[in-house]
């Protein structure tokens, strides 16, 4: 017998991440009325409700209710409507399975060992090599040209035009950047000096600065060289995003298991900003066990974003007291690394830009 659902009183399905994959558009429902279904919430760390769909598109007198493809009545007796037919919003209940992501299969060795390479301590940033401070997670790195050698906008600022690593005189044309970046990619010995440059003009063409064209392709196919030659944060990141969000600008087809490969081999290598990712992308998929385990990791070294989460987890009962306060003792410490109120001063300086004077700072997107 079909429910009477009131609107006004009905909850809503909801998650930020609906906009960004679903596409708005009416196609025939994957389920049919009477099927068991899950549904999200919506908030972070919130278990997802069961219960039995009752109605299709078209529920009550407002037009606005024709765009809910499903209206459920929960086993708790509240009632919701899912604003979009994805698995992200709801999926049909198969057997006893409650959550709607499963966990991964069984792993064999060699996964096991990647696992294991995944949650273990992960490095910590670089120190500056004038202050000696931690370098900051992102935003606040400048690798120069003259040398290739980063440091944090702190010490940039204090350089004015020498830099205080080789000496040389920062202030470098677009054309003599350039040309230094590829006879650095061409000449180099060292492995190291070049990803650093593949790196830096891959972040120039993605930008289009430095008097090269917005070229997200070639930026692209720059950082993939820049992987094989060996271990970068910057190549492996760019690299997620460019089969994830990105991938239409840079020519590539979207490709979640190479999006999710890269972005682990980021956060291997020690790359706080690609764990916290992790961290929302497990979160996302209703694995909590994970996303709680990468984002302590990526709370310890400093994350404000996952800290706030890891909070708001402890709340809901999905965080421990002890596994909390152990993580914020590590959040404030790696806090205090990274100080300095020559970086105070600069944070004011190079607010909001990714270009700084002699170099291309680290840029996420």
């Amino acid at each position: 017998m079909l429910l009477r659902l009131q609107a006004s009183k009905v909850l809503v399905a909801h998650w930020p991440i609906h906009k960004k994959v679903c596409a708005k558009s009416k196609t025939k429902p994957r389920f049919k009325v009477g099927d068991r279904v899950r549904c999200c919430l919506g908030g972070d760390w919130e278990p997802w409700k069961t219960g039995t769909i009752v109605a299709l598109y078209g529920i009550g007198s407002s037009p606005k209710n024709k765009n809910y493809p499903y209206w459920i009545q929960c086993d708790d007796g509240s009632e919701l409507k899912a604003p979009e037919d994805c698995d992200l919003v709801i999926q049909k209940i198969e057997g006893n399975i409650l959550n709607p992501f499963p966990e991964k299969k069984e792993l064999d060795a060699a996964a096991l060992l990647r696992e294991a390479a995944l949650f273990a301590e992960a490095p910590k940033e670089d120190d500056c090599p004038i202050c000696g401070f931690r370098l900051p997670m992102k935003n606040g790195t400048i690798t120069n040209v003259c040398c290739g050698q980063s440091l944090c906008t702190g010490c940039n600022v204090l350089s004015l035009d020498k830099c205080l690593l080789c000496g040389e005189n920062k202030e470098k044309t677009s054309e003599e950047a350039i040309k230094i970046l590829n006879d650095r990619v061409e000449n180099a010995t060292n492995d190291s000096a070049k990803i650093t440059a593949l790196c830096m003009l891959a972040n120039c063409y993605d930008l289009g600065v430095k008097g090269l064209p917005q070229d997200s392709k070639m930026a692209h196919r720059l950082w993939v060289q820049a992987s094989e030659l060996g271990p970068s944060k910057d190549a492996h990141y760019h690299l997620s995003q460019s089969y994830g969000k990105y991938n239409k600008e840079r020519g590539v087809e979207k490709d979640e298991a190479k999006e999710v490969f890269h972005m682990e081999e980021a956060a291997m290598i020690g790359d706080a900003a690609a764990r916290c990712e992790l961290g929302k992308y497990e979160h996302s998929r209703g694995r909590y066990d994970r996303a709680k385990k990468h984002m302590i990791v990526s709370a310890e070294s400093g994350c404000d974003s996952c800290m706030e989460k890891l909070k708001r987890g402890k709340k809901k009962g999905v965080v421990t007291k002890e596994e909390y306060k152990r993580t914020l003792r590590a959040h404030n410490q790696s806090r205090i690394s990274t100080g300095g109120i020559h970086r105070d001063i600069s944070t004011m300086i190079y607010k909001n830009l990714a270009i700084g004077p002699g170099g291309v700072s680290k840029v996420y997107k």
